[in-house]
């Protein structure tokens, strides 16, 4: 299955600004010719962009350019139906020319344009940035007219000029990546999201995929620049880290319930991946928010 292009309702504006409560949030790996820009008010789970993954939580705001293709997907939990857990975000679709292609040539928009060719690989914006783009994005979910436009501007503006961002798929993504190819990306991703608390093998994921275990190894590194175990490790690593943020379990418990059979080689995968020990990685957050809170 390819990436499935989706279709931005703009209502009878120029660009959308959506407010969006939902169950859970599970939208497939998809792309749009509409650079977006989303905050996740409240909620949990992974996200995907180019070959990039990483758990999303409350608060983030990600920029994503047109045509790069993504993925949210909510926690396991979310999908069980508890009334009072639900998703919350507010997201802002917009084509690069739809104030005219002259508009963005001025000399005064070279930093907005720049900014925009960047996001081809996604940018999670931080720090005091991303404080007074979200406060303004909370502020103009409903502003009609001229202001909405005023105001899209001046939020690109102040993303344009900070380097309060991370990137998030790597230079050489978008240079692979072929939207029009026959994609079975989404089939491994929905297995792998089902299944990574269980014990994999290839041959069990290329099944999914329809796929012989060789041409599916072959199949994902092409299409993701990275090998299948990598993406599940990643993928295990980043529900740890979940886990352990809560501190609810043990690393012991942790260590099983992401997959891994024996807790020596959970620690060693989780310090090769983040350089830090999963006790070391608990106790830094733990230490960090109590700092935060003071």
């Amino acid at each position: 299955m390819k990436p499935i292009l989706r279709k931005v309702d703009s209502g009878n504006n120029s660009f959308s600004i959506r407010e969006d409560i939902y169950p859970f949030l599970y939208n497939h790996w998809h792309y749009h010719p509409e650079i977006e820009l989303t905050f996740i008010r409240k909620g949990t789970g992974i996200r995907l962009v180019g070959d990039s993954m990483a758990p999303f939580e409350d608060g983030d705001l990600i920029l994503l350019g047109s045509n790069l293709p993504h993925m949210w997907r909510s926690d396991s939990i979310y999908f069980k139906n508890i009334p009072t857990l639900n998703i919350e975000a507010i997201a802002i679709h917009f084509r690069e020319d739809f104030w005219g292609s002259a508009f963005m040539q001025l000399p005064e928009l070279r930093s907005i344009k720049e900014m925009l060719d960047i996001a081809k690989r996604g940018l999670k914006i931080t720090g005091k940035t991303k404080d007074i783009v979200i406060d303004a994005m909370e502020k103009n979910i409903h502003v009609t007219g001229s202001k909405r436009v005023e105001f899209l501007l001046g939020i690109l503006d102040i993303i344009s000029r900070t380097n309060e961002y991370s990137l998030l798929a790597t230079p050489g993504f978008n240079k692979t990546y072929d939207l029009t190819t026959t994609d079975k990306i989404n089939l491994i991703y929905t297995y792998t999201f089902n299944n990574f608390k269980n014990n994999i093998s290839i041959k069990d994921a290329a099944e999914a995929a329809s796929l012989s275990p060789n041409s599916f190894c072959r199949y994902f590194k092409t299409r993701t620049l990275k090998t299948y175990w990598q993406f599940l490790l990643e993928i295990r690593i980043g529900y740890a880290c979940k886990l352990l943020i809560e501190n609810e379990k043990s690393v012991s418990q942790i260590c099983y319930e992401c997959g891994f059979n024996n807790l020596s080689n959970f620690n060693r995968q989780f310090k090769s991946l983040l350089n830090i020990t999963p006790l070391q990685y608990a106790k830094s957050y733990t230490v960090h928010v109590h700092t935060f809170v003071a």
